[in-house]
């Protein structure tokens, strides 16, 4: 991986946009570059050792990154919603300039995703289009709905994403697969701080109501990731080669979660005053060997 001496000598030229076919053909497309380039690093495409895979390895790292390239797409619009609920609550201008550079962030892990889709299937592939839908009560305050909201997105969904991700970089051996990995997982230790950062500043202003409000959340928050989790995977067996190549097993990512939850998520919120319930049972030993 390279050091911060090295990414700040990267050159504009190494730094193009990773999927030029799903451009406007526009003048955009200049301040585009320019957004995409943020603290970006030199990806070895060229390196990738797609090549060396069986046809059936590289079906089952197409469609894994085909999924990952939907839902950072997804995200875009995930943040977006977001950034609605915190300016209805007046939120601060660093969270909201943090919250609108993180849907940019995401459509720079979508472009990332789909070169990788390209490499392993060999084809150019949109995203599908789609729009997040995050819960919403406009009867309860706004400052209640947009910490609810971040709970959901920042606090425990980005958290659980720099978990599964860190783990899943240990046991990456694809220098591509492995930089693609550190580029996304940089971004999301910010969007993670973003939640809790926002949450600490909630919970100052709202008193016994928000700690209240975010206690209600930490269930919904749970099992909404929990979902995601658990969800089928692409057909294909998660050979040695492919775990090389950035992807776990189910029960892997099911372990990953749990210890989140345990030692992250259930002593972070615990830290802040709000209570978690039976989360820590909810999400044991018994939840992560369910597979």
């Amino acid at each position: 991986m390279q050091t911060d001496d090295a990414i700040a000598d990267t050159t504009e030229a190494v730094l193009e946009p990773v999927s030029s076919w799903w451009l406007s053909g526009t003048p955009l497309e200049a301040e585009h570059q320019r957004l995409m380039r943020r603290r970006q690093i030199e990806i070895p495409w060229a390196q990738s050792g797609a090549a060396a895979l069986a046809p059936e390895e590289r079906q089952r790292l197409g469609e894994t990154w085909t999924r990952r390239a939907a839902a950072e797409y997804l995200a875009v619009s995930t943040f977006s919603v977001l950034a609605i609920d915190l300016v209805a609550a007046a939120a601060p201008a660093d969270v909201l300039s943090l919250c609108l550079r993180a849907g940019i962030d995401e459509v720079r892990h979508a472009e990332l995703c789909l070169r990788m889709v390209e490499i392993y299937a060999g084809k150019r592939i949109l995203p599908p289009p789609g729009m997040s839908s995050l819960p919403d009560d406009p009867k309860r305050p706004k400052l209640h709905q947009a910490l609810a909201n971040t709970m959901l997105v920042s606090c425990v969904s980005e958290t659980y994403a720099t978990t599964v991700l860190s783990a899943t970089r240990d046991l990456t051996t694809d220098v591509c697969a492995q930089e693609v990995l550190t580029s996304i997982y940089s971004d999301e230790v910010m969007h993670a701080r973003l939640g809790w950062s926002y949450l600490r500043y909630a919970l100052d202003r709202g008193g016994d109501g928000a700690k209240a409000a975010a206690a209600a959340m930490v269930p919904i928050a749970l099992r909404g990731v929990a979902t995601v989790v658990e969800r089928e995977r692409p057909i294909g067996a998660v050979t040695d080669a492919v775990r090389g190549h950035g992807l776990m097993t189910p029960a892997e990512e099911r372990q990953v979660f749990s210890a989140c939850v345990r030692e992250v998520l259930v002593p972070g919120f615990a830290a802040l005053g709000i209570d978690c319930g039976t989360a820590t049972d909810d999400y044991g030993a018994a939840w992560a060997e369910a597979a």
